[in-house]
């Protein structure tokens, strides 16, 4: 049963912080595509006014590597390299 235990906890330490990695700082949006009406938005909320062709392609790129964010500028999420 002790075993057990130790098991249980070590998965708990794997498992919690990695829950927390795709927080975003206060005032960064994840872009986000929607394929059926083909338009783009942020998330947590919100509709950017315009996408570029080089965003679209990072996004296609990166979007399983982390996406692509917007503050002020357009950025990797993972590494915060800017796109343009």
């Amino acid at each position: 049963m002790n075993n057990l235990g130790i098991i249980a906890f070590a998965v708990f330490l794997l498992l919690v912080p990695g829950s927390h990695q795709d927080e975003l700082p206060p005032g960064v949006k994840r872009l986000a595509y929607n394929p059926t009406y083909e338009f783009w938005f942020f998330l947590p909320e919100g509709r950017p006014d315009s996408v570029s062709e080089k965003v679209q392609a990072a996004y296609w790129d990166a979007r399983t590597k982390g996406g692509v964010c917007y503050a002020t500028n357009w950025f990797y999420c993972r590494s915060g390299q800017f796109i343009e």
